[in-house]
């Protein structure tokens, strides 16, 4: 299943209509829709070529590559006298005109012969480069790719002449996905999932019947791929598991995790810089601070990683002795407030998207906190010196004019702007607004504006 990837599918249909060489490469974490981003190259052009790396002795490798080749082009002396290595696999594609070749998870090529970056090296600067080939490379291990192509010591290192990194699909793109489902059923399919397509298809209609078929059988794949991920990336994963388990629990600075892990200071720094690499956590800041600032926290990125360390990752010996019932009690008393952290995120996002929704434009937004007081969503304008102040409730009451006069004191002790700034409010329920919150000056957002904003396709 194809969705979405509008903007992807367009820098590379504008790479295969480029009049020059290209080696395009195109990396992201597992199951991120990469390999499903290149067959669409399949469809468009009749002279592309797709070969998948795997764990294999270089000799299988190459006469696997010649053999598909071979019936590609209907080359029967290719299908007669195979490659016999590498480097005449290159001298053939450097004589082929209008050749599209795709190298999918190119770190299992390197790891059956690692000459190959050193081939590739010598066959682009001397031959490939004056010619109209198109290479797209693809990888899912983020930092194998990054040590071939973007490493200074690697031989590849500034011979790529395009580079796209796939994330998870946003909120919206859910709805192609599942085009009856309400925003609610959305946003928790999205808090258990994230954006990553092979991890949506998983879900069967229940998100917690879902839970406890996907995820709480260790036949499943869902049930440790976050794991096996990070194995693939990283050499001691232990260690990365406890801080990704600690933050999913709410220990979001550096000090907290120490506390909460018994790992010594150098390696939690080392560790997060790491993790943060990996796209699999980030480091904010109040919207008002630069990065130098000491009020940096840490979050998870990915809402199947935080599902998965928050829920699953803690509970594997309970799993191991089939208690999915005890599980699945705990999952579903803490999920409300689960969804709450995400709901927050989505909210910010689809400002950013739609931002005719709130009064004012905005160059920045995030969220502020400060000695205890938190803010979920400040936008601020350095050019105009406005600034905006939101809260976001994902309860079951309706959200009255309390709610806003506390907004507006805990507005006072951001120091931002000078002291005559123009200030806007805003305030964002799921169940809707009491009466005496209408008529004052605030923006309201209820679940049908959301509803309505994510629906509208880019």
């Amino acid at each position: 299943m194809f969705v979405n990837r509008n903007k992807e599918l367009a820098i590379l249909n504008n790479t295969l209509l480029s009049d020059r060489a290209e080696l395009f490469v195109l990396y992201g974490r597992r199951r991120v829709g990469k390999t499903e981003l290149l067959k669409q190259i399949l469809t468009a052009d009749k002279n592309a070529v797709y070969f998948l790396g795997r764990f294999e002795s270089p000799k299988d490798m190459v006469l696997r590559l010649s053999n598909i080749v071979a019936k590609k082009f209907n080359d029967e002396r290719l299908a007669k006298f195979p490659f016999r290595d590498l480097d005449e696999a290159f001298h053939y594609f450097a004589g082929k005109k209008g050749l599209v070749l795709i190298l999918d998870e190119f770190p299992y090529m390197v790891s059956s012969d690692p000459a190959l970056p050193s081939i590739m090296q010598d066959y682009w600067d001397n031959q490939l480069k004056k010619t109209d080939i198109k290479i797209f490379i693809c990888g899912s291990s983020i930092g194998m790719m990054e040590k071939h192509f973007f490493n200074y010591s690697s031989p590849l290192y500034g011979r790529r002449t395009k580079q796209f990194k796939l994330q998870p699909l946003g909120f919206p793109a859910l709805n192609d996905f599942f085009p009856s489902a309400g925003f609610e059923e959305l946003l928790a399919i999205y808090a258990v999932f994230g954006g990553t397509p092979a991890y949506m298809l998983e879900y069967e209609n229940d998100i917690f019947e879902t839970i406890r078929t996907r995820m709480l059988r260790k036949e499943e794949f869902l049930h440790k791929d976050a794991e096996f991920i990070l194995r693939e990336e990283l050499r001691e994963p232990r260690y990365y598991f406890s801080i990704i388990r600690s933050i999913a629990f709410g220990n979001t600075t550096a000090g907290r995790i120490m506390n909460d892990t018994g790992i010594t200071k150098d390696v939690v720094a080392k560790y997060l810089s790491t993790l943060q690499d990996l796209d699999i956590i980030e480091r904010q800041v109040p919207v008002t601070e630069n990065m130098k600032s000491r009020k940096g926290i840490y979050r998870i990125k990915d809402n199947y990683f935080r599902f998965y360390f928050r829920f699953i990752f803690p509970y594997m010996e309970y799993i191991e002795m089939g208690e999915e019932d005890f599980i699945l009690r705990e999952i579903k008393t803490n999920f409300q407030r689960y969804l709450g952290l995400v709901f927050e995120c989505v909210v910010t996002d689809l400002i950013k998207e739609n931002r005719n929704i709130i009064p004012m434009q905005f160059t920045r937004i995030g969220s502020w906190w400060s000695r205890g007081e938190e803010i979920d969503i400040v936008a601020i304008n350095e050019n105009t010196g406005e600034i905006l102040f939101g809260e976001v409730k994902y309860t079951n009451k309706k959200v009255g004019v309390k709610t806003l006069n506390t907004l507006r004191e805990k507005a006072k002790n951001v120091k931002w702007g000078t002291d005559n700034r123009l200030e806007h409010y805003l305030v964002i329920s799921k169940s809707g607004f009491e009466k005496d919150i209408m008529g004052k000056d605030v923006t309201l957002i209820d679940m049908n504006t959301l509803e309505r904003i994510t629906k509208i396709r880019n």
